[in-house]
């Protein structure tokens, strides 16, 4: 079983990040910030999360149109995955299709009663847990 699994949903100028401890259960953590574009600001600032999380792996969501072709974003998390392969060496690196985990991960906010008005400082973290959740599945950790 693995632990301790870091999910990042990238995106211009924000970093959505989530972390399963067990293996189980998912949580969202603070979205990173960064000037749009920087990703090396935004891997310098991953740096905390994944030595203070003890993270053993990083599953980052794979944008794609409906289809399953690649967009845009797409070559934009291509260029990103090298640089977080160098940043840490010694955490294996997964991809997760993460079509429509933010339209998903809205859904669930405003199950529970918040306005997209308040979902949006947090919504790319809670998408971070829709992609985790789909890698646990994947992985038949969770059902």
């Amino acid at each position: 079983m693995i632990k301790n699994i870091l999910a990042l949903d990238l995106g211009r100028g924000s970093l959505g990040v989530a972390i399963s401890r067990s293996g189980f259960l998912v949580t969202p953590l603070e979205n990173i910030r960064f000037p749009m574009g920087d990703y090396p600001r935004a891997i310098e600032l991953l740096r905390q999360v994944v030595r203070n999380e003890r993270v053993e792996s990083i599953v980052i969501g794979y944008p794609s149109y409906p289809s399953g072709d690649p967009c845009p974003m797409s070559r934009v998390v291509d260029a990103f995955l090298p640089l977080l392969s160098q940043a840490f060496p010694g955490v294996a690196i997964a991809k997760q299709d993460e079509r429509y985990s933010t339209l998903e991960a809205s859904a669930e906010m405003t199950a529970l009663g918040q306005s997209s008005r308040r979902q949006r400082q947090s919504i790319d973290s809670k998408a971070a847990c829709v992609i985790l959740e789909r890698y646990l599945r994947h992985l038949h950790q969770i059902d």
